[in-house]
């Protein structure tokens, strides 16, 4: 298992936002960057989590679960960083 929370993060952006390219601008980043990243982490899961078939991105029955599962890890990690943090995190660097 190779994946990494920046994929999980643009997974869950995307799977909220409806599009890679929505994600993108939501995270500051390009569109090639949030789709390559969700298909590197399709490769290392071996699942496909979103058909690509229609005009957007429409999820899988597995990246629905994946999506739940994604959430509950993002949402560990921003606990996690509000019990280490000396200071509240800002919101740019937690959102998911």
């Amino acid at each position: 298992m190779r994946f990494s929370l920046d994929q999980l993060q643009m997974f869950v952006q995307a799977a909220q936002s409806g599009s890679f390219s929505a994600a993108a601008r939501k995270l500051g980043k390009t569109q090639s960057t949030v789709s390559v990243a969700i298909g590197n982490l399709e490769a290392d899961l071996g699942v496909e989590l979103f058909d690509r078939s229609a005009r957007s991105p429409v999820l899988t029955a597995t990246g629905q679960k994946m999506l739940l599962q994604a959430e509950a890890v993002l949402e560990r990690c921003l606990t996690c960083l509000l019990y280490t943090s000396p200071s509240p995190p800002r919101p740019e660097r937690i959102s998911y």
